[in-house]
Parts: C-alpha cells; sequence; structure tokens
C-alpha cells in the first residue's frame, strides 16, 4: 500500500513538474538617446554592475545617438567586450541611428539589433583643421586609429570587418535592413519583446566562455540614471550648451544697460557657469567659439553704436557659422546644433535688429527737440517789458530775449522764438 502511494506521489511530482511555468529570464535594461560622453560610461558602468550583482541573463541597452567623444567610445567598448552578462544594443524605436560612436557600440555588442526604420554608420571622424601637412597628418592618424579600432571590434564579433571600415573611411551609412543583409548586425526586431524571443538560445562568448542566452519570458529590471548624471548628460546636449551661452549673454546685457537690476546678472552668470559645465564635457572647435563669439560682440555693438545693420548682419552670419561649427571635431564627430534652434535664433535676432533700425530711422525723420535748434518754434511769455530787450519764460525757464524787428513786448505778452543768438533768443508776437 505504502509503496502504491510512493509511486503515486511521484508521478504527481513529475506531472507538476512538466505543467510548472518556467523562471522568467532577468533582462536588466538601460537606455542611452544622446550623445556618448562621460555621464554615459559612468551609467553604463552601474548597469554592468547591477546586472551583474542581480545575477541578470542579459543587460538590454537601447540606443540612439547622434555619436559622441572617440575617448569615451573606447572605454565604454572595453567595458561592453570585458562584460561579465551578455550585452544586447538595440537601436531603437523606428527614426533613431546609431550615427559615428554608436556604430562602435552596436559592433560592440554580443548581440547587435536594430528596429526598422533605423540607421548605422557615418564613423567617420570629423575635422575642420587647415590643409596644411601637419595637421593632414594629424586627420589621417586619427582616421587609422579609428578603422583599426572598429576592425578589431567587428573582426572579435564576427561581424563584417570590410563594412566597419568603410563606415569610418567613407562614413558609409546603411539602413537596418541592409546592415541585417551585410551581417552588420545579428537580428531585425520591431519591438523589445520580439528581440528577446528571437535572441533566446543564441549563443555568445562572454569572457572566455560560450553562454547560451535565456531571454525568453523575459522580467525587465530598468536601470535608471542617478540625478547627478542626469544633470551632467542634460547639460552635455550641445543645444542646450547653445541656449544657455545666449541666454546667458542676453541675461548681462540687460544687467549692463540697467544696473542694479540684479536678478538679470545673477541669472546670466549661473546660465554662463551652466554652459562652462556642459563645454567641459563636451569638445569644442575653437573656430566656432571664436565665431560665435565674435557674432555675439558684433550684434551687441550693433545696439549700442547703430550701423543701419552692418554689424548686425555680420554678427548673425558669425552666430549662425560658429553655431554650426561650435561641436564639430574630430574627437566627437556627429555632434552639432538643432538647425531649428539656429534658425529660430537667426530670425529672432534679425527681426529685434529690424526693429531698432526702424527707430533708429523714425528718430532721424523728426524735429529736432534738444539744443538750440529745438527752442525754435517753443511758445513763452514775456515776464519783463522787451523794448527792444527783456526777459521771456519758456518750459519754465527766464531768457534773455529781444523781440524781431525791434518792435515793443509788454509783459504777459505770448510770443514765439524765432532764432537763437547764443544764449539770447528773438521772439515774435504768437500768431493766433
Amino acid at each position: 500500500m505504502l509503496g502504491n502511494l510512493a509511486r503515486i506521489a511521484t508521478l504527481l511530482g513529475i506531472l507538476l513538474g512538466l505543467t510548472a511555468p518556467a523562471d522568467a529570464s532577468r533582462i536588466y535594461t538601460a537606455e542611452v538617446r544622446g550623445p556618448i560622453f562621460t555621464p554615459v560610461l559612468q551609467y553604463f558602468e552601474i548597469a554592468l554592475d547591477q546586472a551583474k550583482a542581480g545575477g541578470a541573463d542579459a543587460l538590454l541597452v537601447e540606443l540612439d545617438t547622434p555619436g559622441g567623444s572617440l575617448t569615451t567610445t573606447k572605454d565604454l567598448v572595453q567595458r561592453i567586450l570585458g562584460a561579465p552578462v551578455p550585452v544586447i544594443v538595440y537601436v531603437s524605436p523606428s527614426g533613431a541611428s546609431a550615427t559615428s560612436a554608436g556604430t562602435f557600440v552596436t559592433l560592440a555588442a554580443h548581440v547587435a539589433a536594430m528596429a526598422p526604420g533605423t540607421t548605422i554608420g557615418a564613423a567617420h571622424p570629423v575635422s575642420l583643421l587647415t590643409n596644411s601637412e601637419p595637421n593632414e597628418v594629424m586627420e589621417k592618424k586619427i582616421e587609422n586609429y579609428a578603422v583599426s579600432l572598429i576592425e578589431a571590434i567587428a573582426a572579435q564579433r564576427g561581424r563584417n570587418v570590410a563594412w566597419a571600415a568603410e563606415a569610418v573611411r567613407a562614413s558609409a551609412s546603411i539602413t537596418a535592413d541592409q546592415a541585417l543583409e551585410k551581417k552588420v548586425i545579428d537580428l531585425l526586431s520591431p519591438s523589445r519583446a520580439a528581440l528577446l524571443a528571437a535572441a533566446d538560445g543564441r549563443e555568445v562568448n562572454v569572457g572566455d566562455k560560450k553562454v547560451r542566452l535565456a531571454t525568453a519570458d523575459p522580467e525587465f529590471h530598468a536601470i535608471e540614471m542617478t540625478l547627478e548624471q542626469r544633470f551632467y548628460f542634460f547639460l552635455a546636449q550641445p543645444t542646450v550648451i547653445f541656449l544657455l551661452l545666449l541666454g546667458g549673454a542676453a541675461a548681462l546685457y540687460v544687467e549692463l544697460t540697467h544696473p542694479g537690476v540684479t536678478a538679470p546678472g545673477v541669472i546670466g552668470m549661473i546660465c554662463l557657469v551652466l554652459a562652462a559645465i556642459g563645454l567641459s564635457i563636451v569638445p569644442v572647435n575653437l573656430t566656432g567659439a571664436v565665431l560665435f563669439g565674435f557674432g555675439i560682440v558684433l550684434l551687441v555693438s550693433e545696439i549700442f553704436l547703430p550701423s543701419f545693420g552692418a554689424l548686425g548682419i555680420g554678427g548673425i552670419v558669425c552666430l549662425i557659422a560658429g553655431s554650426m561649427l561650435l561641436f564639430q571635431t574630430a574627437e566627437a564627430p556627429g555632434l552639432e546644433v538643432n538647425r531649428g534652434v539656429v534658425a529660430a535664433t537667426a530670425l529672432a535676432f534679425s527681426a529685434l535688429l529690424l526693429g531698432i533700425g526702424s527707430l533708429v530711422l523714425r528718430s532721424h525723420r523728426r524735429p529736432v527737440t534738444t539744443g538750440s535748434e529745438g527752442m525754435i518754434g517753443a511758445v513763452g511769455t514775456v515776464r519783463r517789458r522787451i523794448a527792444p530787450l527783456g526777459k521771456v519764460a519758456i518750459v519754465g525757464e527766464l531768457w534773455d530775449a529781444e523781440a524781431r524787428d525791434g518792435a515793443t513786448l509788454e509783459e504777459g505778452s505770448t510770443v514765439e522764438v524765432v532764432a537763437v543768438q547764443g544764449l539770447r533768443l528773438v521772439v515774435a508776437p504768437l500768431r493766433r
């Protein structure tokens, strides 16, 4: 009897084991949406540490970046290649891109995937140096280094080495479909769930051992940036730096033209300090910085010294050119100020200068109301009989006066100024 009960218990255990749901895979997730600089590297290191400590089956990084620092990218790639857990890089959503530095990061992943409608490539280091021989040598060195780095990454992950080199040398850029066809990526997936389902069971090299991915039935654990990382990441945005510089300059101008207001000066200094923090994170093109600063100087000069648009137009041109070049560097290719913001700024300054110009033109057309010429036509009252000299009161002031044509004017008469001779007024009876 006991034997039968034991057999029944064993059978029930087997059946329960077959019907019990499999444990969900632990997938830690991180998002990188913006330029790749030191804050992103710190964020990724925290994500790896948390994924390892939590026993993650994989770390999923959703990527959308215009590029970033080549130095930071190299460090980030090293972390991915030596990661203790599988790293899946997913370029998403549709419309996103893994441009420049993003290409290195995507190729370094254990599993590289893209959403439909995304792009990858254009990894050539941008430099706006002159064409002198020393600079050409330096540009070539930077290019060769970037090519060797991306070739090593692609070779280690078994991806298209030839295309990877072309992405650096010729700024080649391809769509997600083309990337899958050329074996630049492993998977083309419309969603996070579809990606993890497709990646389940794939074998990848993690360190010196092969690991079979277990990504089915995922349980997601999002890794958020710390407040400090969010702050620095925000300040590293080229468009944010551009607006802080403009806002700071505008606020300081208000303070200088209205001494004692205080608030604009404080706000302006805070904006410029924040912009300086951002500039310490993001590499800056010196030519662009000089043009940008010179443009601000010219625009302010136009306000103080109206030149009928000459200084203003020059300032707008320098401001636009400086804004376009400000973040174009070999170290961080792909970064730029939002073109719409630059256009809006140029239009705003143009409207301001047009308004100032119209006011200046109107002031030139108005009759003179100051100085000796401004006295002509003024109306006053005789305070001391003019015969032929006397006193008249005009605009609260007592003036020496004489009558035109030597006429006599009695006290209390209303007169009009017809001429000015030094400090003496020539008056005549006011005609009604």
